[in-house]
């Protein structure tokens, strides 16, 4: 055995043969008793990422606001600005986003060391040597005429009870197995029922084996959906975080369906045990450690508290949105509100003298010309010219007499 994982794996095989023995060598039982002093161990870890997650709730009014104020706001630098302030609100109430990692990390080993100590209880519970148990393999399958894994003893441990009941001499050369092991009971007992032998890997197969994989997609599956409706979950709002929670409802419980193909059956039953005590455990801290729930009234007040303008961006006369980006936010802020908004003005004020600068000179290159404007006039002095008063009939009328008499 590898030394480093010996120092878990030794006081926990300590434990699942404390487990054995109180179910007089019934493994099963075993199992079920493992499963629940395990939890048991890690509670004092559940309970902190539960105080972890009450602490980060707790936060959430604050920090939506904060993301509501950059809320449509894309750009580099106010993302990291977010980010920012997020951060500082953080340390300013004293939760640390990577609290909740630590337990995780921490039981990632024990439970790595667990599976190898039910995959080999000859050496975790009988306390047997790795050459004790190689040479019973050897005299096993020179019996059985098949070979075993020994560093995975769980697969001959139920044919060693069988040809250790029925063939007791084969092992006299064995001392230190004959010394620890006075009789056949005195070995796990892998089988339920007395015809349910659980060393055995489950197959494609209509047998009692075939219910070990399908219970343990169901266990997994109920406790993955517990734990996401009962626990904080930060990013439920977030659609692609959803979506992805929802393929991974299915996947893990997908692969724990093939580990129990893989391994032997009694795997699948631990895994089974856990995950019922592991919802258990999930819903006694739910209910002794509630996650704050929070109204809009809530969330309306920590925006107040955080200075949250109505609007998400100021807006010039023209309608165009004011999104500098060296001084994104200095109206939110008390020391800088007065010089901000005297920027903003002086911007809007300078947008709407460029625009009516830009009005003033579309007018000037109009193509209207003064003698198109006088035209009508000079068609008008024409028109009344060709209007003869009475005056004027009469002097014509004279004028052609007159030089008719000289003709």
């Amino acid at each position: 055995m590898n030394s480093l994982w010996d120092i878990i794996n030794v006081p926990m095989g300590y434990v699942l043969r404390f487990c054995s023995w109180l179910t007089g060598n019934q493994y099963i039982l075993a199992l079920l008793v493992f499963a629940v002093i395990v939890e048991l161990i890690l509670l004092p870890f559940g309970i902190k990422q539960q105080k972890n997650s009450i602490k980060q709730a707790k936060l959430r009014p604050k920090e939506m606001a904060i993301r509501k104020k950059y809320a449509g706001r894309d750009d580099t630098p106010t993302k990291q600005k977010m980010s920012m302030e997020i951060q500082e609100l953080y340390q300013k109430e004293g939760y640390n986003p990577m609290g909740g990692c630590l337990p995780l990390l921490i039981q990632f080993p024990i439970l790595i060391a667990l599976y190898n100590i039910v995959l080999n209880p000859l050496h975790y519970i009988c306390r047997l040597s790795n050459d004790t148990i190689a040479r019973l393999g050897t005299v096993v399958g020179g019996i059985t005429g098949q070979s075993y894994d020994t560093t995975r003893n769980i697969n001959l441990l139920g044919d060693l009870r069988r040809v250790y009941a029925e063939h007791p001499s084969a092992f006299a050369g064995i001392e230190e197995f004959t010394s620890t092991v006075k009789d056949v009971n005195d070995l796990p007992n892998l089988t339920v029922f007395n015809s349910i032998d659980l060393a055995q890997k489950p197959e494609l197969a209509l047998n009692w084996l075939l219910l070990v994989p399908i219970l343990t997609f169901v266990a997994y599956f109920a406790s993955m959906k517990l734990t996401r409706k009962i626990t904080y979950q930060p990013m439920q709002d977030d659609k692609a975080m959803g979506c992805s929670n929802k393929v991974m409802d299915f996947m893990m419980p997908a692969f724990s369906v093939y580990i129990a193909f893989i391994m032997p059956a009694a795997i699948g039953v631990y895994w089974i045990f856990k995950c019922l005590i592991g919802m258990a455990k999930q819903t006694i801290l739910h209910f002794a450690m509630p996650t704050p729930v929070f109204t809009e009234e809530d969330y309306k007040a920590a925006e107040k508290e955080m200075n949250v303008r109505p609007d998400k961006a100021p807006r010039t006369k023209s309608g165009k949105v004011v999104r500098s980006l060296h001084h994104i936010d200095d109206e939110d802020f008390p020391d800088t509100a007065e010089k901000a908004r005297a920027r903003r003005e002086a911007l809007e004020a300078q947008e709407a003298a460029e625009l009516e600068e830009k009005k003033a000179g579309a007018l000037a290159a109009a193509p209207i010309k003064e003698d198109e404007l006088r035209a009508p006039k000079a068609k008008k002095a024409k028109k009344d010219s060709d209007i003869i008063s009475p005056e004027g009939k009469v002097a014509e009328k004279e004028e052609k007499t007159e030089g008719n008499d000289e003709k």
